[in-house]
């Protein structure tokens, strides 16, 4: 498994349209994503204009894939990046140890 992390700075007071955004430009696809096993948008508790995009992928190449792919350059990323205010990082990881907790 592996994992891709997005930071990012948001235009002070974006959040609530930036996850609409969010919302609507990347459920309806979701699940033809090949890959793609889980994503989560979050939100800093400190700091309320930044926050992290964490997706779940089966491979590498899934996430290359994606993003080399139509999809992510013509919809995904004309849509959300204007929302974005100075510099956002990406981050691939390799997930080494996974726990699935039970819920009490």
């Amino acid at each position: 498994m592996f994992m891709r992390i997005i930071w990012g700075r948001l235009r002070e007071g974006e959040w609530d349209n930036y996850e609409e955004a969010y919302k609507s430009v990347l459920r309806p696809g979701s699940q033809n994503i090949r890959g793609l096993n889980g994503r989560w948008l979050v939100r800093d508790v400190l700091d309320r204009d930044a926050g992290y995009s964490v997706s779940l992928w089966d491979s590498m190449e899934a996430i290359d894939r994606y993003e080399k792919s139509e999809f992510f350059r013509r919809k995904v990323a004309p849509i959300l990046q204007p929302f974005f205010v100075g510099d956002f990082t990406t981050t691939h990881c390799e997930v080494r140890v996974m726990e699935e907790l039970a819920q009490h």
